[in-house]
């Protein structure tokens, strides 16, 4: 994020995250009272941002920071990738790929929580071909969140098999934003941080799996997926070539939004081809003011909540961060740290989630902790710099992904409110980000390789490096 002048506040530092506890705080309470989701934020978010005006000493600095936040390119690029996600995702639906999954689905006998595995390995690899947890949740919740429900699949376990294979995805990708940060920050060689990285992100991926066929059967099949799957026709799911788009233009390098551009030409060729909608569904003059001009309207304005959230939490995020207190606290941690490979590694693991948390955002956080604590900490102990960039990886992949608070998840849920609305379907509550899978399995896996040594070095440094 930007710098900005550091702000002084009445209170001593601890006054900078006031705003931040105080939005947080209240999203909580909204969350555990069943109402949390991003349009629920922003009452906290604003209430904080004008708590905090009365603790402040400048005024002026107070509210230029907040801008400095909202202005920042990480929130630029978030935001523009989720509207071109979310047109996707619309477009996709209205080409009928929900009937024509239903219809396979009956077809082929994968109903109830078996279904969950094809939800968790679609979003897995599309975020795994863009390296965007967040992409993956906007272009495929409209389809497999509806499609999983209506084929038996317990909603609550639906929408927690779209979060933990988009963060699945996102862990293994080669061109995600945290293995590149992590890399960057460490001076670690990419393949090797990969080929490190698999046995354990594939293992959580396993439990992840296992977890949500155990527990993911839902009451039957709903009386809708047998009307809709008989009269689906087998062609829709040529809808699916958009995706296959998308990932293939993102593993050719190109650009996510170019990527995602391709996708939203491929999928309204695809629906104008087979009959799905006409151009005039796309867009076309409303009859009176208010109403949709189309399909891509309603799909910009599906993301709104989760926009708005995002600046409101990027403001109160950039008053922490000029506050200093950040500061101090890499300072504290790094004075106290012990010398043994193994309380290192704890460490560089939980300051980075608690970092990521502290932030609402992964890749950010790596940025602040890699270069000032991570990677002195791991030389002084001679820890790969492959090792280091796999744990801050798995930091923010893990913890971060159980928090409703944080962007990704409320994307992620944003996502999965706009479609269960839309399908007339009950919305499960945000809090069962707490009992996402992925994130589960993924700290357990890494606590047991911190804690045991597994998968901890290359193999050139084995023999130069001895374990605690």
């Amino acid at each position: 994020m930007s710098q900005s002048t550091k702000l002084e506040f009445h209170i001593g530092k601890i006054g900078g995250m006031v705003p931040l506890l105080t939005m947080v705080g209240l999203m909580l309470l909204l969350t555990f009272n069943g109402v949390g989701g991003p349009k629920a934020a922003w009452a906290p978010g604003f209430i904080a941002i004008i708590l905090g005006m009365f603790l402040v000493k400048s005024k002026r600095d107070y509210f230029q920071s907040i801008l400095d936040g909202i202005a920042d390119k990480t929130g630029v690029v978030v935001i523009t990738a989720w509207i071109f996600a979310a047109v996707l995702g619309s477009l996709m639906k209205a080409g009928g790929l929900v009937d024509g999954i239903l219809w396979f689905g009956m077809s082929t006998g994968i109903q109830g929580s078996m279904f969950l595995v094809i939800v968790f390995m679609s979003t897995a690899i599309f975020a795994m071909g863009t390296g965007s947890s967040n992409g993956a949740n906007l272009a495929l919740a409209p389809i497999l969140f509806p499609a999983g429900v209506y084929l038996g699949a317990d909603p609550a376990f639906v929408a927690l098999a779209l979060l933990s294979g988009a963060v699945f995805g996102d862990n293994v990708a080669p061109i995600s934003d945290t293995t590149i940060v992590g890399c960057t920050t460490q001076g670690a060689d990419f393949g090797a941080t990969v080929r490190q990285r698999m046995p354990l992100s594939l293992t959580a991926g396993a439990i992840a799996l296992v977890a949500l066929v155990f527990f993911g059967q839902g009451d039957g099949l709903v009386e809708t997926a047998s009307q809709n799957g008989e009269s689906a026709r087998p062609e829709s799911l040529l809808m699916l070539l958009s995706v296959a788009a998308v990932v293939f233009f993102a593993l050719k390098g190109r650009h996510l939004l170019e990527a995602l551009s391709y996708g939203i030409l491929v999928a309204a060729v695809v629906g104008l081809g087979i009959g799905a909608f006409a151009i005039s569904d796309l867009f076309t003059v409303p009859s009176q003011r208010g109403h949709s001009n189309g399909i891509i309207e309603d799909a910009i304005a599906g993301v709104t909540g989760a926009v708005v959230f995002v600046i409101l939490i990027l403001g109160v995020i950039k008053i922490f961060m000029n506050s200093g207190i950040m500061d101090d606290i890499l300072t504290f941690i790094t004075e106290r740290v012990s010398d043994s490979t193994r309380s290192t590694e704890l460490l560089m693991f939980y300051s980075t989630s608690v970092s990521s948390l502290l932030v609402s955002s992964n890749a950010p956080s790596q940025l602040l902790v890699g270069p000032t604590l991570v990677k002195p900490l791991g030389e002084k102990n001679n820890i790969s710099p492959e090792r280091r960039a796999n744990l801050m990886s798995a930091s923010v992949c893990s913890i971060f992904y159980m928090m409703p608070w944080c962007l990704a998840v409320m994307v992620w849920y944003s996502a999965v409110e706009t479609s269960a609305i839309s399908s007339g379907l009950a919305v499960p509550s945000a809090s069962i980000s707490f009992m996402a899978p992925y994130p589960w399995a993924l700290l357990g896996v890494m606590m047991f390789s911190i804690m045991t040594g597994w998968k901890r070095y290359n193999k050139q440094l084995q023999s130069q490096v001895q374990p605690a």
